[in-house]
């Protein structure tokens, strides 16, 4: 006996559309847009000078001075009451709001 031979299936064939062709020109013409490339436009930066005059006109914040500012205060308040003992967090948190109110012009 002669051995079977196995049939292949045929092989399909399909067919595609052609998509339509953008002209060149078109392709041209149109600019991409920021959301189109996925980028954010770009930034005018200030000019050094104009940066540095807004910093000269900003007051700055010396942490230690206002500490030192504070603990002067709370020792008057404390001088005031006679050197008594055990209000030492009312001193403070009075003497605090004496510096911010003075500093608040």
């Amino acid at each position: 006996m002669k051995p079977a031979v196995k049939a292949t299936p045929a092989k399909k064939t399909t067919t595609t559309k052609a998509k339509p062709e953008v002209k060149a020109e078109v392709k041209a013409k149109a600019a991409p847009t920021a959301a189109a490339t996925h980028k954010a436009p770009a930034r005018k930066s200030a000019p050094k000078a104009e940066v540095k005059a807004l910093a000269a006109l900003q007051p700055t914040f010396d942490e230690s001075a206002f500490r030192a500012e504070i603990e002067r205060e709370a020792y008057l308040l404390w001088e005031a009451r006679g050197h008594e003992h055990g209000q030492a967090h009312e001193d403070w948190t009075r003497a605090v709001e004496i510096v911010r109110a003075r500093n608040a012009k």
